[in-house]
């Protein structure tokens, strides 16, 4: 029970998530299209930054990293749900499907501020 309080186990799971449906799920429903490949790479570049916080850092240095990293992202969905912003011709955070991402990137962001001063 004390793993989930970990931002690193947050971290993982957000890595892969971003990693198969912000990458490769993107890719795909873009059709392959290398106009949107900068994008697409800007994604698998999130991805590395979620890996390394959760593999390369610990304890007190981690849990700020995965604030500093997710935080920005949640807000990020929220002001995109509420503007109706769209990326790549997709609507970023419709609601109610948004409340998975912004799920996704809270709990590494939440835990983290939670163990901001941990050793």
């Amino acid at each position: 029970m004390d793993m989930i309080k970990k931002p690193k186990l947050w971290l993982i799971v957000l890595a892969l998530m971003h990693t198969f449906l912000g990458v490769i799920g993107s890719y795909i429903q873009m059709g392959g299209d290398t106009e949107y490949l900068a994008i697409i790479l800007y994604f698998l570049l999130v991805s590395v930054y979620l890996l390394y916080a959760a593999f390369m850092t610990k304890g007190q240095e981690q849990a700020r990293l995965a604030v500093v990293l997710c935080a920005p992202a949640v807000v990020w969905f929220i002001v995109s749900g509420i503007m109706g912003l769209e990326m790549m011709g997709v609507p970023v955070a419709e609601f109610p499907s948004a409340l998975l991402p912004i799920t996704l990137w809270s709990l590494p962001a939440v835990t983290g501020f939670m163990n901001w001063n941990s050793n």
